[in-house]
């Protein structure tokens, strides 16, 4: 796994589909997330990265947001 693993400036970012074994999310969930924006990453060529701790914040806001 730790080709997979990227830092850039600090931040984590990995492979979709690292991102979804560490998440529990579906690969194509995160890929679908990467083309609408709605998952934080970067484009290196056509590989998306998932920015590992924005992701996590993200998803744990929503959970806070849905308790309400």
């Amino acid at each position: 796994m730790n080709e997979e693993v990227f830092t850039v400036n600090k931040k984590v970012f990995l492979h979709i589909k690292a991102a979804a074994e560490v998440t529990g999310l579906s690969a194509y969930f995160l890929r679908r997330g990467c083309r609408d924006g709605s998952v934080p990453h970067i484009r290196a060529g056509r590989t998306y990265l998932i920015n590992l701790p924005a992701l996590l914040q993200r998803l744990n806001n929503m959970s806070e947001e849905a308790k309400v």
